[in-house]
């Protein structure tokens, strides 16, 4: 769930590789993507408690939450058919660089006491629609710098560093740094200052161009788009996943969404306003942990046997948060964030190698736009069922859901076709890795 959800033997490492085997030009990568994701984790606490101490209105700070989240409605797949058409690392640094004086100006804005709510709502939108770009572009940019074999490694890298500086560092440092207004989003443009470096320094340690070939005529945008829907179409795999993931992406936006009124008082748990941090924080701590373990576990037993095995078992987490106890819902968040972890490295793999290159970008922006366009509609489901039959019950239809579909919708839909240890089909064309140096 890449909200929630977003295969393979151990092969040569990818050129420049290190003692790691994933390579110096990963490391670099890594490094821009994690700046990245402590200034997102930053950003997105900061900007919901700046529109909070602007307006009093709940109507105003949810028209800025709307603003935060409307761009991935609105920009995944025009995002996806441009990241075809560039070469990622150009558009990153790109998107990168664009999204900077959008957060420098919002800071100075909220330090001068001059930023309307309005302003904050139009800003925030524009970053969001930058961050589409980013997300979409640094997914593009992993098999061109990881070996086939070792995508699972390098995505179990990926995900465990961005939750612990996403979701546990970036929140809290946001948390902290509330108290003065735009100093959360000051230290989110620093932050980013410091992606925009390790991004720069990796296209100097690309190597040198290749000679240009033939030129690409110009296609329309809705052409392409129905290009990539095509592709999907016929991927009876690819959709059991996304099927997959929309499910578990609908119960999570309601489990989340009403996990606040059953943690604090006056909720079944009646824990204090602070306990909600460590709660939300659980997930964080068990995806840390299981990523040490994702790529093997996915090499040992193939995607589909993971799929399988930890869809359903995510249905159970979400139904023992329902048990009245502190510990059962910190045991079920922290459980739940480790199986996150095992689908969003399986999936991320799986599409990485069995998508074709020149559809990367709009295949999986297709597929990312179906399992996140869900969410709106869970919390919503969330909240209506909360109404009429008790928070608890929101918990237990969402494991429902989950233990439903994790069981039956792999077995009818998910059937990787005959390869390579790990689920990814032998002889898919992959992304070939960069050979040119990107022009600023």
């Amino acid at each position: 769930m890449a909200h929630a959800y977003e295969a393979h033997t151990p092969g040569s490492p990818a050129p420049g590789a290190g003692g790691t085997g994933l390579g110096r030009r990963f490391g670099l990568f890594r490094i821009a993507v994690l700046a990245s994701g402590l200034a997102d984790g930053v950003y997105l606490v900061s900007v919901p408690l700046l529109a909070l101490s602007l307006t009093g209105s709940p109507l105003a700070v949810a028209a800025v939450g709307v603003a935060l989240r409307a761009p991935w409605l609105l920009m995944t797949l025009p995002a996806g058919v441009v990241v075809d058409r560039l070469p990622p690392l150009r558009l990153l640094r790109r998107a990168s660089a664009a999204r900077l004086p959008l957060v420098v100006a919002l800071s100075v804005l909220a330090w001068c006491g001059l930023l309307p709510v309005w302003g904050l709502a139009a800003g925030a939108f524009l970053v969001g629609v930058c961050g589409t770009f980013v997300d979409l572009a640094a997914q593009s940019l992993v098999p061109h710098l990881a070996d086939r074999a070792q995508l699972p490694r390098a995505n179990a890298r990926l995900q465990t560093g961005q939750l612990l500086t996403a979701q546990f560092a970036g929140p809290a440092l946001g948390g902290l740094l509330a108290a003065c207004p735009g100093t959360g989003m000051a230290v989110a443009a620093v932050l980013y200052v410091t992606t925009l470096a390790g991004l720069e320094v990796l296209r100097r340690r690309l190597p040198a161009p290749p000679p240009a070939g033939a030129p690409v005529p110009d296609r329309s945008m809705r052409r392409e788009l129905r290009e990539g829907a095509a592709h999907l179409r016929h991927r009876r795999d690819l959709l059991g996943l996304a099927a997959v993931a929309a499910s578990g992406n609908l119960a999570f936006a309601a489990v989340t969404t009403m996990l606040p009124l059953w943690v604090v008082a006056p909720g079944r748990l009646g824990l204090p306003e602070s306990a909600m941090g460590l709660v939300a924080a659980a997930p964080a701590v068990g995806g840390l942990l299981a990523g040490t373990a994702a790529a093997h576990l996915l090499r040992r037993f193939g995607a589909r046997r993971v799929l399988m095995c930890c869809a359903p078992a995510a249905g159970l987490a979400h139904a023992t948060i329902a048990v009245p106890s502190v510990v059962a819902a910190l045991a079920a968040m922290a459980c739940y964030g480790a199986l996150s972890v095992q689908l969003n490295v399986t999936s991320m793999s799986y599409r990485q190698s069995s998508i074709p290159a020149p559809l990367f970008g709009r295949v999986n922006a297709l597929y990312r736009w179906l399992i996140l366009g869900v969410s709106p509609f869970g919390a919503l489901l969330g909240g209506v069922a909360a109404e009429r039959l008790g928070t608890g019950a929101v918990f237990l239809g969402a494991g429902a859901l989950c233990l439903l579909t994790g069981t039956l919708l792999p077995a009818l839909l998910f059937h990787p076709p005959a390869g390579t240890p790990g689920g990814v089909p032998a002889g898919v064309p992959r992304p070939v890795p960069t050979t040119h140096k990107e022009s600023p």
